[in-house]
């Protein structure tokens, strides 16, 4: 066979490589599943009055804000993904993944809280759904979802501002005083499986709002990269010389890790079940790469 022939059957046979990758990639991306819609839900009880005023177009305290996203196709959801809000007051404002695993269809919640303001609207951009160490892949086949919005990406929506004053908590609200923190088991980090404790120490009684119980209040952790979410353990309607005193659990999974230490800071307490007049926000008592608690789930206990 002479050099010629050789060269052609190589490029032949290049092309027809070519070719079935070329199709593998277009199988693989109509097979990938993208955002086809985006919605969020109106302010509830337009044009109700409350101190004097009358509002349709914000969202007050304690209402939830909804974020439903569609997808190409039906979506498989692991961990607590989350969407991003653009509220002008808050820099760590997101929607929790709330449901619609197996479906095309994934909805988010927020409970809007005071101090929250927005007086031109919120606002999402086009990267806000994150996964936040979670997973959201094809029902079929387990490929990974394109998460960006794109043109379903917004600014500035004049319809869903938000207004915590005229329906805020009034000024009897509780504070956090003061969070107390276990050690770890050795020396400054805790490692794989072991348990983080921390309590909030409110200064006046705070108790649950409705039936929910604990399970609905939790308190985010930052370990690293990651925002973890601390669960409700005791304390609820403790009372003991003027203090109230919640305690929090969080065990260290595999993948946890930060070498500077975990950061509590800023509104850390979410749920909806909290007394409206307790505190959201850590406040003064926010912890900060705490050099003395570190975290590596890569150790064993």
């Amino acid at each position: 066979m002479t050099l010629g022939a050789v060269a052609a059957r190589v490029a032949g046979v290049a092309a027809v490589v070519l070719a079935s990758l070329g199709g593998l990639a277009d199988q693989l991306a109509a097979q990938t599943p993208t955002v086809t819609g985006l919605s969020v839900n109106s302010p509830v009880d337009a044009g109700l009055v409350k101190n004097g005023v009358s509002r349709t177009d914000e969202f007050w305290n304690d209402e939830t804000i909804r974020v439903k996203v569609a997808f190409s196709a039906s979506v498989d959801v692991t961990g607590t993904p989350h969407v991003v809000l653009g509220i002008d007051s808050c820099t760590d404002c997101f929607a929790e993944y709330a449901s619609g695993t197996g479906t095309d269809t994934l909805v988010f919640a927020y409970e809007v809280l005071h101090p929250d303001t927005d007086t031109t609207g919120i606002s999402m951009a086009a990267d806000a759904l994150k996964l936040n160490s979670g997973t959201i892949t094809a029902s079929s086949g387990g490929i990974a979802a394109n998460l960006n919005l794109g043109a379903h990406a917004f600014t500035d929506d004049a319809a869903r501002k938000v207004n915590t004053v005229e329906k805020g908590p009034s000024n009897s609200n509780s504070s956090i005083i003061n969070i107390l923190q276990n050690d770890p088991a050795s020396g400054d980090t805790y490692k794989l499986g072991e348990t983080i404790w921390i309590t909030l120490q409110y200064d006046g009684r705070v108790g649950f709002q409705g039936s929910f119980g604990g399970n609905q209040i939790k308190v985010l952790i930052k370990i690293g990269d990651k925002v973890r979410r601390m669960d409700y353990d005791s304390g609820a309607n403790s009372w003991s010389g003027g203090i109230s005193g919640w305690v929090f659990r969080y065990a260290v999974q595999a993948n946890d890790l930060d070498a500077d230490g975990y950061t509590i800071e800023g509104r850390a307490v979410i749920g909806a079940n909290i007394s409206h007049f307790a505190a959201r926000n850590v406040g003064r008592q926010a912890i900060v790469n705490d050099g003395d608690r570190k975290v590596d789930g890569s150790q064993g206990p």
